[in-house]
């Protein structure tokens, strides 16, 4: 029993070591904000002032759903904080615990389906909420009296698969609304076409990925994993699940356990009963359909390769967005028998469709505020065909699906505001102005413009009332026109061509291209694909349909006859599948929306800067690599500006910094970090020491008092854009430590026969002077990286600059002066995923106070090495020197294996490196004066063997490995472990795809 507690504890101890070090932060938002509030007994909306009106209706509607959201789970937690983040273009929202809230980030994506944006929202992570917080019962419980809500996320991040807390969500978001991702064949495709074309994945493959195939996220492996158990055992049986894992969170398998009850003893057995059912039930239906005949004009080579949004000019030039696990993101001009040529690699963008005219292509990019990352931008980019050249056409703009017309210098846009009001807006290609900004209808969301035949019209989805309509828009007249009745079949890519309307929607068991005659008003299905088929595009000279055609190797583009017709007269499918229906049924709780619940906003302060969220019964310093008997207390506030720690250490080898304190400011423009550690120190001595005239003993009188403050102010800047990210950031650091209180009395001592000491009675009390030392420290960093593929090892194409100066101009302590500079180069390598780095440094330190020591020569106080000694070295000697770093990175093996739930092994990397470095110092003998300058040179060479892996189906990911090399100086072999690990992936996320 003993063992089963101890081992549970050191694990969660492990995990609040990390989640402590990397308590999310999704960044600050613009200090000019004025901020709201709504308070509700089960969550408080802080938002900016500009967004109270539809924060109020999200208020109303989570106050309505909230009870359906928790019924299945039977669990009502607490109150919870949400945080909206209206002044960014993304498209997200998310659950993080310690501090618990959730953020909301309530820009629409143009991949919407057919539920408001932030209803969707309010589904999917109050789910989470409800799923996390229902953790926090018995042992589970236990441990957050001792360690505050950080418990809750360690049994969150030990024993619930995020397949499970996703694919439930999913699954939520799905059954309380007429749309959710369960319902979308689109959503369903990857892992279909991945099923039929290769067979089911392992189960480790499938929830953790690989870096040899492309492989569905968890999401959509855990939505089809999670609903099936649900529909074999009954809504309850996750309720029962979670119930055992906050309970008995100290046993090492309590999610395993619980699932026994579904016969299967292990994740793996259960994950293999329901994925055969499941791909047995696919593959007979497959075997039914009649495929449309179609011809490929691009596709995938070889590996995972996406083709997607074509766009056809009226001269025949064929466009698309091409990407991939190993492809870097670009936009490419398609032709017959050749391969794709790249106009332009792209920075990050959502799952917008590209544009294009006889002169130009289009397409939407998120740019980040120089400071603010909640405050990003989406901007249009274009490249002209005529000079081939990309630019950037608009700047600090909130634009979306641009859409060019034919002979045309005009674009029409998306436009979303900060106050959640959408508008088509217009702007003139050659000078980027907008000149008509139009409202839509009862502020309906607009999605996927293209301009129709008819010079002014627009046609265009819109999102209302959780149903999608297709309509046209005059844009002379400002006048809008129906063209097909608003249906939850995801109508979406409209294209009108005389007097037919093409689009995708969706059936039950795939998306499918249709065309609605404007005349009779009756509509045709044009393909039947087996897995899915959409982005249409067509010109009225030719009589081909383009299109975008899902296959296991990924989205082709092909093309097909336009006029020909599968089925007629078809009708809006609802999307409700037997499984959907099921779920369904199961929900106890209907949703009714309360109207006459009228929330009051007020004022919310952005000086609530403290919120005591964790604490642990030790002392931990994530920075310093440091565990120690003591206690940490840590918060963090709502709106991310302001992080603080305080710290006692009880350990006595510490007692110098018995006490620490630190607190980072991020609300304004330039951040504020400060840190001070204080403590005293009583020494022991009991040795007896030798003076000129007698012996002594010493003993300290009182205690030293220490006391260390650091401070920094320093201000990143995000520069980035298109393909590159750019960051340079300036810093300054102040330094300030102070010991006082350094008294020490002389017991003289003498000797008697027989060597027997005898204390004289004689004393001599010996003050050093108080230290009082300042340091500054002055910085600046800058790196341009061209943004690479999943499967890369590192950046392939870059530089990164640093610049350092440190000097103490004050007190009485002096550790002279240091100056260094730094850089990096980042090259491709051989191979398509290999990359070279080139590093330099040069480093130069003078000499501060000097320190009697019983060296031959004399020595000084000086500042540390400030660039990185050659591999294998941990200390050189040096006043000036000098570094070069190379290394060669290259995947090894890609081999997916499945190591019996202990490791899951990825990846194996191989890294040659070649370290030099080359010193010059100079030594002063005491005894001959003389002084002797010396210039060695210091090599290094060897291996870095690393794997890329997950513990314990852990869904972090690690990189474990060994590094060996020869030191020529010495002639030696030496051997180091390496460890990595990045908690970006540990978040409970919506719009993962």
């Amino acid at each position: 029993m003993y063992q089963k507690i101890v081992f549970p504890l050191l694990l969660f101890l492990f995990l609040f070591q990390g989640i402590s070090a990397q308590y999310y932060s999704s960044g600050a938002d613009p200090a000019s904000i004025r901020w709201k509030k709504i308070d509700h007994d089960k969550f408080k909306l802080v938002f900016p002032e500009e967004f109270s009106k539809p924060a109020r209706e999200l208020a109303i509607f989570m106050d309505s759903i909230i009870p359906s959201i928790e019924a299945t789970l039977n669990h009502s937690p607490g109150k919870i904080d949400v945080l909206i983040h209206s002044h960014s273009t993304y498209t997200n929202g998310f659950v993080s615990w310690a501090p618990k809230r959730i953020e909301l980030y309530p820009n629409p994506s143009q991949s919407n389906y057919s539920t408001d944006w932030l209803q969707q929202l309010a589904i999917h992570e109050y789910r989470h909420i409800v799923q996390i917080d229902k953790l926090n019962q018995g042992f589970t419980k236990v441990a957050s009296w001792l360690t505050g809500q950080q418990a809750v996320g360690a049994a969150l991040g030990a024993y619930l698969p995020m397949w499970f807390i996703e694919g439930d969500a999913v699954i939520t978001e799905t059954t309380l609304s007429q749309s959710g991702r369960g319902r979308l064949p689109v959503f369903t495709q990857p892992l279909r076409a991945r099923i039929s074309g290769f067979g089911p994945d392992s189960y480790d493959k499938a929830y953790l990925g690989s870096y040899k195939d492309f492989v569905p996220d968890y999401y959509k492996m855990g939505y089809h994993l999670t609903a099936e158990v649900r529909n074999r055992y009954g809504a309850g049986i996750w309720e029962n699940v979670i119930d055992n894992v906050g309970k008995n969170s100290w046993s090492l398998i309590p999610f395993r356990r619980s699932l026994r009850k579904t016969g299967h003893n292990s994740q793996n057995e259960l994950y293999k009963s329901v994925y055969d059912s499941i791909a047995n039930e696919w593959g007979k239906y497959e075997d039914t359909i009649n495929l449309t005949k179609q011809t490929p004009v691009a596709s995938s080579e070889g590996t995972h390769t996406d083709f997607q949004f074509p766009v056809i000019t009226r001269k025949g030039q064929l466009f698309a967005e091409m990407s991939g696990p190993g492809i870097r993101k670009q936009i490419v001009a398609l032709h017959p028998q050749k391969k794709p040529k790249t106009l332009s690699y792209n920075g990050y963008r959502d799952e917008d469709p590209i544009s294009a005219n006889e002169r130009w292509v289009a397409w939407s990019e998120t740019k980040a505020h120089i400071r603010w990352p909640n405050a990003d931008y989406s901007v249009i980019r274009i490249y002209d065909l005529e000079n081939e050249k990309t630019q950037t056409l608009t700047h600090k703009s909130r634009y979306f699906a641009p859409a060019l017309a034919s002979q045309s210098d005009t674009l029409a846009v998306v436009e979303t505001t900060k106050s959640y009001e959408f508008f088509i807006t217009l702007i003139d290609l050659n000078t980027g102005k907008t000149f008509e900004r139009i409202p839509t209808p009862d502020n309906a969301f607009p999605i996927h413009p293209s301009w129709g035949d008819v010079r002014g019209e627009l046609v265009m989805v819109l999102l209302q009332d959780n149903k999608k309509s297709i309509v046209s828009l005059n844009t002379f007249e400002k006048t809008w026109k129906t063209l097909r009745a608003p249906a939850l079949d995801e109508p979406k890519y409209p294209q009108k061509s005389r007097n037919n309307l093409w689009f995708a929607a969706s059936t039950i068991h795939s998306e499918e291209i249709f065309c609605l005659n404007l005349k009779n008003n009756t509509t045709r299905q044009v393909t039947q694909s087996k897995f899915g088929a959409t982005s249409p595009t067509v010109i009225p000279s030719d009589s081909s349909l383009y299109y975008a055609h899902y296959t296991p190797m990924g989205y082709e583009i092909t093309k097909t006859n336009k006029f020909q017709t599968l089925k007629k007269n078809i009708q809006p499918s609802s999307l409700n599948s037997p499984l959907v229906k099921k779920l369904t049924n199961q929900e106890p709780v209907e949703v009714n929306i309360n109207n006459n619940f009228n929330p009051e906003i007020d004022d919310y302060s952005k000086w609530n800067l403290l919120n005591l969220h964790s604490w642990a019964p030790a002392y931990t310093n994530i920075d310093d690599r440091e565990l120690y008997p003591g206690l940490t207390l840590m918060s963090q506030n709502l709106l991310g500006t302001a992080v603080a720690r305080v710290a006692y250490n009880a350990a006595g080898s510490k007692s110098r910094e018995k006490f620490n304190a630190g607190f980072t400011y991020r609300g304004w423009f330039p951040i504020i970090d400060f840190d001070v550690k204080w403590g005293d120190f009583n020494g022991t001595f009991n040795d007896i020491y030798i003076g000129q005239d007698n012996l002594f003993t010493i003993e300290q009188i009182g205690k030293e008092n220490h006391i260390k403050v650091e401070t920094g102010i320093r201000v990143p800047l995000d520069l980035s854009e298109g393909e590159w990210s750019r960051l340079i950031q300036p810093r300054a650091g102040l330094s300030w430590q102070n010991i006082s209180n350094r008294v020490y009395q002389q017991n003289i001592i003498e000797v008697l026969p027989g060597d027997q000491y005898y204390e004289t009675g004689e004393t001599n009390v010996i003050e050093y002077p108080e230290l009082d030392y300042w340091a500054i420290d002055y910085s600046l960093y800058f790196h341009n990286k061209q943004r690479g593929t999943y499967r890369d090892v590192n950046t392939r194409w870059g530089q990164a600059l640093s610049f350092i100066y440190k000097h103490t101009p004050a007190g009485n302590y002096n550790s002279g002066e240091a100056v260094a500079a730094s850089g990096k180069l980042y090259l491709p390598g051989i191979g398509r995923h290999d990359a070279l780095t080139i590093g330099g440094g040069w480093q130069k330190r003078s000499n501060g106070d000097e320190i009697a020591t019983s060296l031959p020569y004399r020595t000084f106080q000086r500042f540390g090495d400030a660039i990185a000694l050659p591999r294998g070295y941990n200390n050189i000697y040096n006043d000036q020197l000098f570094v070069l770093n190379t290394t060669y990175q290259m995947p090894l093996w890609n081999p997916d294996w499945s190591l019996s739930g202990i490791a899951y092994i990825k990846r194996f990397r191989l890294n040659l490196f070649l370290d030099a470095a080359r010193t010059n110092y100079q030594l002063s003998f005491i005894e001959s004066g003389q002084t002797q300058t010396y210039r060695d040179t210091y090599t290094t060479s060897g291996i870095e063997l690393m794997t890329d892996l997950h513990l314990f189906r852990f869904v972090l990911p690690f990189s474990i490995g060994y590094r060996g090399g020869w030191r020529e100086a010495n002639n030696t072999f030496f051997h180091e472990a390496v460890f990595s690990t990045s908690f970006d992936s540990f978040l409970v996320n919506n719009r993962k795809k």
